[in-house]
């Protein structure tokens, strides 16, 4: 959870503690965007987790041909597009590399080298989580389950448009501009090399009246050594040498401490008031964009130069992730075909049934769902349990009504019309948190 947030009497489990509010766009199609945010959401967590980043607000943005998402104020929102301009529904995978192009962006706002390396590097333990087959913690690592699943089944289709540009651009707040470096006077600029390579607070070596006199073969010497080669000049050389290499080393463990507080982040007292200079963004339909407190806001970096590797690279990857294929037209009767004869072929199973023939046993177990065919198969998670499991290992779900006593289907919004069963002795709904209900 961001600094500063706590997330008091939640009602249901959250996907991800890093990110504070999902918003989908009101609408018919609310609930399956909030499904889609969510698993988004579920996902990244060990990334975002891993790298200390924080989302306030993780939003929808309507469909357009400009952009597919943008970041706001290094993270304070980030807004995805998750429909193509035709309704349907962009690829789950190509969604997931915005979101990582867009995180990258709470670290570096530009599409500099610094961008593009640290931008890789989150795409990179995406494919690592892909080919685990992680989808989230808790609840939301227990694949698709009681949810609709609607935005995989209706993805764009090959050759529907897709925005130009994959990002919208980067936009802070007015008032976040980084005060100019003083110009340094050429004695300042000495002091600070001579400070940078002795160090602080340095001790004269030699000064001792009695060490003079011995590194001087008894003399009594008031001048600093004239000759290189005198016992004194290496005595005094050898030992400034060992004192500035332990003044080094501590400077180097002082920086060390610095970068894991996180003392390098930028303060407020870095930046200065800036209400003037810059023209006010604005959003693809003209209107001036504004923050949450009401500020007008700059834009920071620009759409990406579509001649840089990495950008193309980046495209290409996006293209290879897959859109819907077009459903087979219906196979034709033939010409041999009697009057009662239907040929059905679907793509779970090819089989033909004859309208004036009863088909067989085995054509009709074929057709059955999977944990018709095997009770030790959970309808909710579709994972394959122990034969004669009474309960799903995985989500707990109710495999034998007969042999859980009292076993209840939980009938709020979310539960609702699907096969989840809880068992008898659970009080509160093990999806969504609702109280059984009482038995009047």
């Amino acid at each position: 959870m961001p600094l500063g947030i706590q997330r008091l009497n939640a009602k249901r489990s959250q996907p991800n503690d890093r990110i504070v509010f999902i918003k989908p766009l009101k609408g018919p199609g609310e609930e399956i965007a909030q499904d889609f945010l969510e698993r988004i959401a579920a996902q990244c967590l060990p990334i975002m987790r891993e790298h200390h980043l924080s989302v306030m607000s993780l939003e929808e943005y309507e469909p357009n041909p400009e952009f597919v998402g943008r970041n706001f104020n290094a993270g304070e929102v980030i807004q995805l597009v998750l429909k193509a301009r035709s309704g349907h529904w962009l690829p789950f995978n190509y969604v997931q590399m915005v979101m990582m192009h867009e995180l990258a962006h709470c670290k570096q706002m530009n599409h500099s080298r610094a961008f593009w390396a640290v931008r890789n590097k989150y795409a990179e333990q995406m494919r690592d989580l892909w080919s685990r087959g992680f989808t989230g913690e808790g609840l939301w690592g227990r694949g698709a389950l009681l949810a609709t699943g609607e935005f995989e089944m209706d993805t764009v289709a090959p050759g529907e448009p897709l925005p130009e540009h994959l990002c919208g651009g980067t936009y802070r707040s007015r008032g976040r501009k980084r005060k100019p470096k003083r110009t340094l006077t050429y004695k300042e600029q000495k002091e600070r090399r001579i400070l940078k390579k002795f160090g602080a607070n340095g001790i004269a070596l030699g000064e001792d009246a009695e060490i003079k006199q011995k590194l001087e073969k008894g003399k009594t010497v008031k001048s600093k050594p004239r000759v290189a080669g005198s016992a004194r000049g290496r005595e005094l050389r050898a030992a400034a040498a060992l004192a500035r290499f332990d003044q080094q080393q501590k400077e180097e463990v002082k920086e060390e401490k610095a970068v894991e507080e996180g003392s390098e982040t930028e303060s407020s007292d870095d930046y200065e008031d800036d209400l003037a200079s810059g023209p006010d963004a604005v959003d693809i339909d003209g209107k001036k964009l504004l923050d949450t407190q009401g500020r007008g806001m700059v834009k920071v970096c620009e759409d990406e130069n579509p001649d840089d590797q990495d950008a193309q690279d980046e495209l290409r990857e996006l293209q290879s992730y897959g859109t819907r294929k077009p459903a087979p037209p219906p196979p034709k009767p033939t010409a041999h075909a009697s009057r009662g004869e239907v040929a059905r072929k679907t793509s779970s199973n090819k089989l033909e049934t004859n309208a004036g023939k009863r088909p067989t046993k085995s054509e009709s177990i074929s057709t059955k769902a999977p944990w018709a065919q095997n009770s030790s198969v959970c309808p909710a998670c579709t994972f394959a349990n122990e034969p004669g499991s009474a309960t799903c290992a995985m989500c707990a779900n109710t495999l034998e009504s007969a042999g859980v006593l009292n076993s209840w289907a939980c009938q709020s919004k979310t539960c609702k019309g699907t096969r989840y069963r809880n068992a008898g002795d659970c009080g509160v709904c093990g999806v969504c948190g609702e109280r059984k209900p009482s038995s009047g």
